[in-house]
């Protein structure tokens, strides 16, 4: 089974006074690295929300945004912070004539600012609201999890697909194999034939037996294609397991059938195989550009 690094998840819980919203984004990348934003009054939320997040995320970055209100039902008065709104104001107002033709500030302005409204909501109690953002941080990242594994399931029928038109060629590739041996030997056979006669001579089979022993052993590639199915037929078994496979792991193995299907090329000159060699790699690149988003 794999899991895509790509998804996005919400959450949202109360415990009767407040109310908690956690959004999580996430996308590729080499490690795990969090990027976690909570109210300014409530900096120590980001820990609660970190231990959760590298608990059960492995590889991506992850953008976690907390937001913690009070429930309406629990608002019972609200009333201006003069005091405060007096500051803000005078302010502002100090700051527009510094600031020549800049709009003097008004009243909705001030308005916005953090401090001016009090209620008699009860200041929220340390522990109870860490609780509340660890368990609302715990549900929006099951749900992220959901979805990248939905999405990780699409790439892995992807990938499988890849896998399959990979054989598909290496068997072409094989069957191909026993046919370019049998041409090498009668065009070396031909070949030799053909000097011999020009001197006068005969053709010393047991001459030509080595020579073609010696071509066919420099051009074999039967290792190479047997290794190339075994590198196959294991990143396929991992994929279609109930068990999570890490991407590096098959980040590596892609790097193993890319090694195999070049020496193929390398060692041959036949037609029919470089162009089953230039279609394997193409496979392999559509692969590798899955696996870079596996976590």
């Amino acid at each position: 089974m794999i899991r895509s690094m790509t998804g996005y998840a919400r959450a949202a819980l109360d415990n009767g006074v407040y109310q908690a919203v956690v959004e999580a984004r996430s996308v590729n990348g080499k490690h795990l690295d969090l990027f976690i934003r909570v109210p300014k009054e409530r900096l120590d939320l980001e820990e609660v929300v970190r231990e959760v997040l590298r608990k059960n995320l492995q590889r991506g970055r992850v953008d976690c945004y907390v937001s913690l209100e009070p429930m309406a039902s629990a608002v019972k008065v609200a009333r201006i912070d003069y005091q405060t709104a007096r500051a803000y104001w005078d302010a502002l107002y100090q700051l527009h004539l510094k600031l020549p033709g800049s709009d003097p500030p008004r009243l909705e302005n001030l308005l916005k600012l953090p401090g001016i409204w009090e209620t008699d909501l009860p200041a929220p109690e340390a522990e109870g609201v860490r609780e509340l953002v660890a368990q609302t941080t715990e549900q929006a990242v099951a749900r992220l999890l959901e979805a990248r594994t939905v999405e990780g399931q699409a790439m892995a029928r992807d990938i499988l697909d890849r896998l399959q038109e990979l054989e598909t060629d290496r068997v072409l590739v094989e069957e191909r194999r026993q046919v370019v041996a049998r041409e090498l030997q009668e065009k070396l056979r031909a070949k030799m034939q053909e000097i011999v006669a020009a001197f006068g001579g005969t053709l010393d089979e047991n001459r030509l037996l080595q020579e073609v022993a010696y071509l066919l052993d420099r051009t074999d590639i039967n290792e190479e294609l047997v290794r190339l199915k075994s590198h196959a037929d294991q990143m396929a078994q991992w994929i279609a397991s109930e068990e999570a496979v890490e991407g590096r792991r098959l980040d590596f193995m892609t790097q193993e059938l890319h090694r195999e299907v070049n020496t193929i090329g390398s060692k041959t000159t036949d037609l029919t195989v470089s162009q089953a060699v230039v279609r394997m790699k193409n496979a392999i690149g559509k692969i590798k550009e899955q696996i870079q988003n596996i976590e």
